[in-house]
């Protein structure tokens, strides 16, 4: 008797890798992905509005170094790059480049993962509850949202170039050295939380509001936000 392997494993009885992405998609099982190719959305490919639409939970996404390009960011075009739902949980993004999207991650749910991203001509950069770390993400000419919207542990990031905040954290968060600088015009805040947060050994410089803590209970340490 010959048995064939059993469908998602090796023939040696291993896991098989992650599932590969070459094109912009709806993503409705959980796993892993990565990314084969650069992917470029157009405002006529499916799903509508998003390139990489994830609707399940626990799914990890490795960009593995390509690039996600959109169309030109007009403010008004409701694109993004890679999303989730508000019902979602224990999505990973890492590892790549974003740019030219109104939104590059938005991330609804809660433990997620952004990490190692390079995200660039873009509205708003970064959305998620639970850990993000590690990223670059710069704006465009005026756009009027945060570069990175986060509650949770916020560490590591650089944010430029957006008006009204370069990073926006939520309460009881923990904001450890991510530097927010020339945000602005008016409001322009480099770095805003909502106490209780613990804040500590960030920068942020050249911003119409340097740091601007709302609340009461934060731990305020060792920033350099003059």
């Amino acid at each position: 008797m010959i048995l064939a392997p059993v469908a998602g494993a090796r023939a040696d009885g291993r896991e098989e890798g992650p599932k590969e992405i070459e094109k912009c998609q709806t993503i409705s099982k959980s796993g892993s992905y990565k990314l084969v190719k650069d992917l470029t959305f157009t405002l006529t490919a499916p799903p509508p509005g998003v390139c990489l639409d994830i609707t399940t939970n626990a799914v990890t996404i490795d960009l593995a170094g390509f690039t996600i390009s959109g169309p030109v960011v007009t403010g008004s075009n409701n694109t993004t790059a890679i999303a989730a739902g508000p019902d979602s949980f224990g999505i990973t993004v890492r590892n790549g480049s974003i740019s030219s999207f109104d939104s590059g991650v938005d991330l609804e749910g809660n433990g997620s993962i952004v990490e190692g991203l390079r995200v660039f001509d873009i509205g708003t950069g970064i959305i998620a509850t639970g850990i993000v770390r590690g990223n670059a993400v710069v704006g465009i000419s005026g756009p009027r949202t945060p570069g990175i919207s986060a509650t949770g542990t916020v560490t590591g990031n650089y944010v430029t170039s957006f008006r009204i905040a370069g990073i926006a954290i939520g309460q009881g968060s923990t904001v450890i050295g991510n530097t927010s600088t020339n945000n602005g015009p008016p409001p322009g805040f480099g770095i805003e939380v909502s106490c209780p947060s613990n804040v500590t050994d960030n920068t942020a410089v050249n911003n119409i509001t340097n740091l601007l803590l709302i609340g009461d209970g934060c731990n305020n340490t060792n920033d350099v936000a003059p």
